[in-house]
């Protein structure tokens, strides 16, 4: 019988079991939970689990993986948050079983390419503002324009191009059209809703896609996609970063600046996201009796080839056949973005 506070998906077409809880519980329930989930996956011929919830109280990386006792590594990342004026903890533990984990030298790369992400930050720290400024004034000079459909409707709906959405999540991260389509339209797999932000070159058409995902712990930046055929007038400007940064401003603006907005970012993105005001958490590599890898996620998912065509993608890859993405945690600093929300409904009332 599973239990009333976790929500458990099944093993996905990627291997995974994607799991979270409704409700806080203690670190020990939680650590339970996670024994439950192993037991599943394996059961069910899975290959990766994860679950994400709040517990009452921090927990100690090295403390999780002696209680768990895996001779592969598990993944814990976790940060405080404010939750109906409650601290808590969110907490992410994963786990892949072996032959799904990345050989080392590969996760010495992924190390490294999360410690470049942090070395920009801190260079990118005293000027930080001064590039956000200048950003947002080449986005008005090419006449970029913010679009979104918000569940609520304050921030416009309808806006963004459903199919050509569809097209792009199914391509680039082998999502299933009924899911992308769902959450196109504000819902999905994330229990509160999804905020789909998108920006339009002058022409209105989509350029790059934003999705955020609510959840009981705070917001999740998902997935990030820039349609590659439109960006050939505008490569002087990171249209990412200019979208991430107003999307970020506004749901700072809604949540309130103790709202934890967490997530993964990948190579290809890792600048991006600092630009717009992301901030990568610390690596640590534990490789122990019982091994622990803190802020970084291992072979996650595949990523779709970045061709001219866009059509949908008909099966997931194994992990045995391409290489799975591998990413970084890090954490939104409200302060640095809540400046822009003017700019934001500027771009928003432009469209």
């Amino acid at each position: 019988m599973r239990a009333l506070y976790l929500q458990r998906h099944a093993v996905d077409a990627m291997g995974r079991t994607r799991s979270y809880l409704t409700r806080p519980v203690s670190p020990e329930t939680y650590l339970r939970t996670c024994g439950v989930l192993e037991a599943y996956t394996r059961g069910a011929g899975g290959s990766r689990w994860s679950l994400r919830g709040l517990v009452e109280g921090a927990v100690s990386p090295r403390d999780a993986a002696d209680v768990l006792a895996f001779d592969t590594a598990i993944e814990v990342s976790q940060a405080p948050t404010v939750v109906d004026g409650r601290r808590l903890t969110c907490l992410w533990v994963a786990r892949n079983l072996p032959d799904r984990l990345p050989p080392r030298h590969v996760r010495d790369d992924v190390l490294r390419q999360i410690q470049d992400a942090r070395a920009h930050q801190r260079e990118l720290d005293p000027t930080f503002h001064e590039q956000a400024r200048a950003m947002l004034s080449r986005a008005g000079e090419h006449g970029l324009r913010l679009v979104c459909n918000d569940p609520i409707g304050d921030w416009g709906f309808g806006a963004i191009d459903v199919e050509l959405f569809v097209r792009l999540l199914t391509h680039f991260f082998y999502v299933d059209g009924a899911t992308a389509r769902a959450m196109a339209q504000g819902h999905g797999y994330a229990p509160g809703g999804h905020y789909v932000f998108g920006m339009n070159n002058p022409d209105g058409r989509l350029m790059c896609v934003f999705v955020m995902a609510v959840w009981p712990w705070g917001l999740e930046p998902t997935y990030t996609i820039i349609d590659r055929r439109q960006l050939a007038p505008i490569l002087d400007l990171s249209v990412a970063s200019v979208l991430m940064l107003l999307a970020n401003a506004l749901v700072v603006d809604r949540h309130g600046p103790d709202a934890l907005v967490m997530g993964e970012a990948n190579a290809l993105n890792a600048r991006a996201c600092v630009r717009a005001g992301f901030e990568p958490l610390a690596p640590v590599f534990d490789d122990g009796a019982h091994p622990v890898h803190t802020n970084v996620v291992w072979a996650d998912n595949p990523l779709g080839d970045f061709t001219a065509r866009y059509g949908s993608a008909t099966r997931v890859p194994h992990y045995s056949e391409v290489p799975y993405t591998h990413y970084g945690v890090g954490v939104l600093a409200p302060h640095k973005v809540a400046p822009y929300r003017d700019d934001a409904l500027r771009f928003l009332s432009e469209s």
